[in-house]
């Protein structure tokens, strides 16, 4: 339940009128493509895991194969990703309490990052329990939404009429060429991002290698289901031309299948999506510092832990930290944040190419009792790398997306060089 907090906050319930007007009803496609390609870095992450018996992230996994140096890269990279997550989670948050309350933004921010905080420092079990119940708030407004959808389709005359012409004659299923497909994958990449810290908390359980296991055989399928249906609900009953970038579009089809309250219910979800996110992010970051300064990536101050082991310095870091990226939005809107914002962009692929790497020069692999199950991981970790050069191109190739690419693979060039600044040693552990 943690990994689908941290993937369903909101970026879906409002980034997704971007990737649909970005690319009209063929969205769909990019969204199974980007939802197979997750699930093929899932899938090695459970393999490494296994030959790990369960133990660690694949932060580990990369510091055991490819060495210490790349996990300190590795690792950096993808807690700067969630901390700059948390950061836009905030001024989200920040700027919808303004609007409903009339709350100054710091002070909006602030209720957010305390809550966040509060939670992150409960007991593990208590934490949980309290994330589960948020994410699943989460999920059965998305199965009410879905299920909507599916009684507009049964009860509404000519419904398959209305909806093969807003798939597929408004005005074609390509309104804007075939490539429009493709250039939105990153974006809606980086949207999942976040099905691997099911391994990361699971790693943390009683009986870790079971649910590794059950992790990355249901948190893919069942963030896919979600997103890809909810998609597919919104473009069926409403003109994808209608959809405006950066608005709701569950909240445009409540209101057009004129649910009571629909703007209450968008708005109280949307609340719950960014504290769930947040409260996600502190997770990840903090647990990636611990595992990091067992490999001396970390500074040893820290990974003070409480007696229900939460590493409470870290914690309040990251919160210290998003407070930071809180006030360059305010700040510098359109440069320091933009910056933040756009380094981040591609690092969740760079991090699955490390990932899937570390399985192609595994030496545990020959150890593979049956020969077809090796040669399909490693087909699929070629089919990562391969992937991750064609999204890189394609980022570049684009106009909208080119600058994100370049910042990111500035920043994991930067973190490359602070690894020999600070004397990180490439030897495996």
């Amino acid at each position: 339940m943690i990994s689908v907090g941290g993937i369903i906050g909101a970026g879906l319930f409002l980034g997704t009128s971007a990737t649909i007007s970005s690319t009209g009803p063929s969205v769909l496609i990019s969204y199974l493509i980007s939802g197979a390609y997750v699930w093929s870095v899932m899938m090695i992450i459970g393999q490494l895991s296994q030959q790990s018996n369960g133990k660690g992230s694949f932060v580990s996994h990369i510091a055991r194969i490819l060495g210490v140096r790349f996990a300190f890269v590795t690792g950096w990279s993808y807690a700067f990703l969630w901390i700059i997550t948390a950061g836009a989670q905030v001024v989200a948050g920040g700027m919808l309490m303004h609007n409903l309350f009339g709350l100054p933004l710091w002070i909006g921010a602030s209720l957010f990052i305390a809550c966040s905080l509060i939670l992150n420092l409960m007991p593990v079990r208590s934490y949980g329990r309290a994330e589960s119940a948020l994410s699943i708030l989460k999920i059965v407004f998305l199965s009410l939404f879905i299920l909507l959808g599916f009684k507009w389709f049964f009860s509404t005359p000519s419904s398959l009429l209305i909806v093969k012409q807003n798939i597929f004659q408004e005005p074609s299923f390509f309104p804007l060429g075939v490539g429009a497909l493709f250039t939105v994958i990153p974006m809606i990449v980086q949207t999942f991002a976040g099905c691997e810290i099911a391994v990361i908390a699971a790693s943390e359980s009683n009986n870790s290698l079971h649910n590794i296991k059950k992790s990355v055989n249901r948190i893919p399928l069942m963030i896919l289901l979600f997103y890809f249906g909810s998609v597919f609900v919104i473009i069926s009953i409403f003109p994808w031309t209608q959809i405006t970038s950066g608005q709701s579009p569950f909240l445009e089809i409540l209101q057009y299948l004129k649910i009571p309250v629909a703007q209450d219910i968008a708005i109280l979800v949307t609340l719950i999506a960014i504290l769930s996110c947040l409260n996600s992010a502190k997770y990840v970051v903090s647990r990636i510092i611990r595992e990091m300064s067992t490999l001396g990536c970390t500074p040893h101050f820290l990974i003070s832990d409480t007696q229900n082991t939460i590493p409470v310095r870290s914690v309040i870091l990251i919160s210290c930290v998003e407070f930071l990226i809180f006030f360059s939005a305010m700040w510098s809107p359109s440069h320091v944040y933009t910056i933040l914002l756009g380094s981040s962009g591609g690092i969740i692929i760079i991090n699955y190419l490390m990932i899937a790497l570390s399985f192609i020069f595994s030496k545990q692999n020959q150890y593979y009792s049956i020969i077809s199950q090796k040669k399909k991981f490693t087909a699929l970790s070629y089919f990562i790398v391969l992937s991750v050069l064609i999204i890189f191109l394609l980022m570049l190739a684009s106009k909208n997306s080119r600058f994100d690419a370049l910042l990111s693979i500035g920043l994991v060039s930067c973190i490359y060089v602070a690894s020999y600044m600070l004397n990180i040693k490439p030897k495996k552990v």
